[in-house]
């Protein structure tokens, strides 16, 4: 026997209490001698015999309670079958609703097949087993609080729920799945676990690269607590009456849609690029592409084939002439194997300012010597006045003194092109503008102070640089050069930017070098960098030919920092000069300002947030604006209470697991704000497991414990006793009640003794008179004993 609470049997001495008390209340009694005891105790010897039997039966009753009580508290267990009880079992069912498991089969759905095959076992399972049901994609996530017992009255309901059972178009996680089931929890009653995997059996969702996962699920599963056996069901292969499915039609799948920019301005071009591959084995030929935004179709392109295996880009450019957000979706018409992937979306956000603040330290300079100039006309400004009525970058130049009164709150990025000496109110203002998701892009040049920048920005890398700079350095270097010819000389000093080492977002555009010049810039002079083994990590936007970095970048909050080895002006280099400049400049400010602006394409659990800011209107306008409802793809809707901020409302959901679009209506606005959470290009691929795949989970998902687990398995599993000693608890208090009752009865009677109070007072006269009068003839009989002994005895 073994006790899951040892604990209480601690207290198991608490039933000698009952037995304690009675012999304590005996040595209470005092004997008080009475002469006419004696007959009285001839007459009550055999009524006394039994009474004593009967209260030292209660006695056992009292103690045998407290004793069952603790026992059930200590939750004993005993080896399975002792109390000839039937073994329980636990069905798990592993549900693949990835996106692949929405391609057809002769009954309509993949995932269709599983759940009436989940059905079917569940009919077949016994009684006294449980069931629960696990969803892999994207990750795993149980459809129900905790295991459900398969008899008559739930079975109805585990079917309807399995039924109930969507794909997602998300990508599967089986391995991850499978660690969930063997790691559930049992009861103690279980003795063994069966884990049915439903599945397509595409190799994307198994996960086979990870082969150290697979090693730690084959050791977690030969240490599970009970008996777990493991079995997969495919249903590429064949259906349910035995037939080989229909030929594959092939499989060509819309697997990106990216906007070049991060925010689109009003009435400004934009180009839109679809990427289409094609993962059949045979060439695809012709169909017609549309594009659609809100629903509402824009354009169709027709495409003229793919060949296997291949993928092919195609742009579409619009032009959005209102602010606001737009679902942008591009979809090939074609009836292949998966229709699901024939779609893909983006949101995109349309605004018609973009506020920067230039930080200028010579104002007194002719414009083209200031160093916000190559900046303001990167942005299409050129003295205070901008080039074109349609820009979106809305520049506002101020001093250092200026900044440091300036309200940032309303900014996105700050730009300082040719940073000089800070003081600490203005580096604390930036650290909080940073932190509060904004952006920040420092230029080292001239006039910047080393010991004040290591100190003030760098602060012993809990600052706004990621580095700290050492020194000013000359490309060329001076002791060499002079032994060199003057063609070596003039190779040396050309130390120009290696565009092509970067994948930093920022830089995808800047990395085309069949239109842009950015590998032509010369770097004359530049601030040198203090790199260190920590530095492995950094994030480097730019580096030189020579493998330093030219700018780096720094997360600060939830915001975004820049540093540059160079200023942004025709000082150390001619970078402003090149027509990659005004690309970079772009760029940099959209994505140094994409904190603060709405993230509406997400990954798989990475959560959405919205602001509203507070309006005039009434307090009622304000209360309705403070409630919203999120869709989810599968039409749930999900009410949400905002959290109330400095600025406004904040909508925060984190329940985003499943890829598709959102769509959030907030309070009665007539229109709702389109999420899109993106999906995995992986799931598109229809590869099926090969043989040697298949042996591998088999050989992986089969359980080998070793002998000294087969016997510990075997010890722990065991009956409940804890059931039985609350029954007999009950019993005994029963009986103790009883008993109790049936001592009362004997001892006292069933008449009450009169209160004085409630007798009247003729009845008190009688009660007095016959007192007297019994006193006085039981005067004459004892007067008659002494007068004749004889007869007494």
């Amino acid at each position: 026997m073994s006790f899951l609470s040892v604990a209480f049997l601690f207290a198991l001495p608490l039933a000698a209490a009952p037995l304690l008390l009675h012999l304590f209340d005996r040595r209470r009694n005092t004997v008080i001698q009475w002469g006419a005891m004696q007959f009285l105790m001839e007459a009550s010897a055999k009524k006394t015999s039994a009474r004593r039997m009967k209260q030292w039966l209660l006695l056992l009753l009292r103690c045998l309670a407290i004793a069952a009580l603790v026992f059930a508290l200590a939750r004993p267990l005993l080896p399975s079958g002792f109390l000839a009880g039937n073994q329980r079992g636990e069905t798990i069912f592993i549900v693949d609703n990835s996106m692949s498991m929405l391609r057809s089969d002769p009954q309509g759905t993949v995932i269709g097949s599983a759940i009436d095959h989940a059905i079917e076992m569940v009919t077949e399972l016994p009684n006294s087993d449980d069931v629960r049901v696990l969803t892999a994609a994207p990750y795993p996530m149980w459809t129900g609080t905790g295991p459900v017992r398969s008899d008559r009255r739930t079975r109805q309901w585990i079917k309807s729920e399995l039924q109930q059972l969507q794909a997602t178009r998300g990508r599967s996680d089986l391995l991850a799945a499978l660690f969930t089931a063997v790691q559930a929890e049992h009861q103690p009653t279980q003795s063994s676990r069966r884990i049915v995997v439903l599945t397509d059996g595409q190799a994307a969702d198994w996960g086979l690269e990870d082969e150290a996962g697979w090693k730690r699920f084959h050791e977690v599963l030969n240490d599970s607590p009970i008996r777990t056996e493991i079995q997969t069901v495919r249903l590429d292969k064949f259906t349910e009456s035995g037939s080989q499915q229909a030929a594959s039609k092939g499989n060509v799948a819309v697997d990106q849609l990216r906007v070049r920019r991060t925010i689109v301005g009003v009435d400004q071009p934009v180009t839109m690029t679809a990427r289409l591959h094609n993962y059949g084995s045979a060439a695809f030929y012709g169909a017609p592409l549309r594009w659609k935004i809100n629903g509402a179709e824009q354009d169709q392109q027709s495409i003229d084939s793919i060949d296997a295996a291949q993928s092919l880009e195609v742009n579409w450019e619009h032009t959005f002439t209102t602010p606001g957000t737009y679902r942008v979706s591009c979809r090939l018409v074609h009836s292949d194997d998966l229709i699901a992937d024939n779609q893909f979306s983006t949101v995109v956000e349309v605004v018609d300012r973009v506020p920067v603040v230039i930080v200028e330290n010579a104002f007194e300079l002719a414009e083209m010597q200031q160093d916000s100039y190559f900046v303001q006309a990167a942005l299409g400004w050129i003295d205070g006045v901008p080039l074109s009525d349609n820009s979106i970058y809305v520049p506002t130049l101020v001093s250092p003194s200026e900044l440091a009164t300036m309200d940032l709150s309303q900014q996105r990025v700050v730009v300082i092109p040719n940073l000089t000496r800070l003081d600490e109110d203005i580096v604390a203002i930036l650290t909080d503008f940073v932190s509060d998701r904004g952006g920040l892009w420092i230029g080292l040049g001239a006039r910047t102070d080393v010991d004040s920048f290591n100190h003030s920005l760098f602060a012993d890398a809990g600052g706004l640089s990621p580095l700290r700079i050492d020194r000013i350095v000359d490309t060329e270097d001076t002791e060499e050069a002079a032994e060199d010819s003057n063609e070596q000389q003039t190779e040396r000093r050309r130390t120009q930017i290696d565009p092509f080492r970067s994948t930093h977002p920022a830089t995808r555009q800047l990395t085309d070098h069949k239109q842009l010049d950015l590998a032509d810039a010369v770097i004359r002079r530049r601030f040198q960098f203090v790199t260190s083994e920590n530095s492995k990590a950094l994030s480097v936007l730019l580096k030189l030919s020579n493998g330093q970095p030219l700018a780096a970048e720094n997360f600060v909050g939830r915001g975004r920092v820049i540093v540059q080895a160079v200023p942004l002006r025709l000082q150390w280099s001619d970078l402003a000069r090149t027509q990659s400049f005004v690309v970079m400049v772009r760029d940099w400010i959209d994505y140094l300002a994409q904190p603060r602006a709405t993230q509406y394409n997400l990954q798989p659990g990475e959560p959405i947030v919205f602001r509203v800011p507070y309006t005039d209107a009434s307090e009622q306008a304000n209360a309705d604006a403070a409630t919203a409802i999120l869709r989810s793809p599968h039409g749930d809707a999900i009410e949400l209470t905002a959290n109330q901020r400095d600025d406004g409302f904040e909508f925060r959901s984190s329940r985003t697991r499943l890829p598709g679009a959102y769509e959030l209506e907030i309070g009665l606005a007539d229109q709702a704000i389109p999420f899109q959470v993106l999906r995995d290009s992986d799931e598109s691929n229809l590869i099926p497991l090969s043989s040697d795949a298949v042996q591998q989970i088999a050989a992986s998902t089969t359980a080998t414990p070793s002998i000294e687990r087969l016997s510990a398995t075997a010890s722990t599993q065991s009956d409940p006793l804890w059931p039985y000693l609350l029954t007999g608890l009950i019993l005994l208090i029963t009986g103790e009640l009883v008993l109790s009752g049936i001592l009362a009865h004997e001892r006292f009677g069933v008449a009450g003794i009169p209160e004085y109070s409630e007798m009247d007072a003729p009845t008190l006269g009688v009660t007095i008179d016959n007192a007297v009068s019994g006193q006085a003839n039981l005067t004459e009989r004892r007067s008659h004993v002494n007068a004749q002994p004889s007869e007494v005895n």
